[in-house]
This record gives C-alpha cells, sequence and structure tokens, in this order.
C-alpha cells in the first residue's frame, strides 16, 4: 500500500478543530473517498479522472452531523480542517493515519 504524506498535525486548545497538512499528489484522492465514504460523507469529487496536482487555490467542504470538514488545496500541499467533537477528531485522526505516514 502506497501512504499519503503527512507533513503536519494540529489542534486548537479546545480540541474542536484539528489539521492536517499533507503533501498534494494524486493519490490523495482515491485515500480521502475512502475516508469520506467510512465517515459517512463520500463524494464523488475524487474520480479517476481528475489530477488533484493540477488544483490549486481551491477549497472543497464536507459537512453532515458530526464532521465539518474544509479540503484546501496550495501549490504543493493539501490542508485539511476538520471540526467535530473530540471522540469525532479522534476517530479521523485514526482513519487519516491508516492512509498516511508522517515524513519530515
Amino acid at each position: 500500500m502506497k501512504y499519503l504524506k503527512l507533513i503536519g498535525l494540529g489542534n486548537d486548545e479546545k480540541n474542536k478543530r484539528s489539521n492536517f497538512i499533507l503533501k498534494k499528489e494524486n493519490l490523495f484522492g482515491k485515500s480521502f473517498n475512502e475516508i469520506l465514504d467510512k465517515l459517512n460523507l463520500y463524494s464523488p469529487i475524487y474520480d479517476e479522472q481528475g489530477s488533484i496536482e493540477k488544483l490549486e487555490n481551491k477549497l472543497d467542504h464536507f459537512k453532515n452531523a458530526d464532521f465539518d470538514i474544509d479540503v484546501v488545496y496550495t501549490k504543493d500541499r493539501i490542508v485539511i480542517i476538520v471540526r467535530a467533537e473530540q471522540k469525532n477528531l479522534e476517530r479521523f485522526k485514526s482513519l487519516l493515519l491508516a492512509y498516511a505516514k508522517l515524513i519530515e
């Protein structure tokens, strides 16, 4: 299995919001679709035809009763901002870390 490259992560002091910074690569689309599906947020936005690497200065938003997620695309990174209750933040973090490895 190929892993996404996690560059950094953080939380706010109230533990209601977390952020994850990933290296921008096309592998993100398929992996993130699987994560969204497991959170009942599936969206066909990331299909096999689209190139994540071409996205820049773009924002995608996903929301349900448990999660409010923004995905921001920059020139070379993807920033994921997750707003949720602590137990759901931990659930998201666990899912993402199953698909990603922290790099230096």
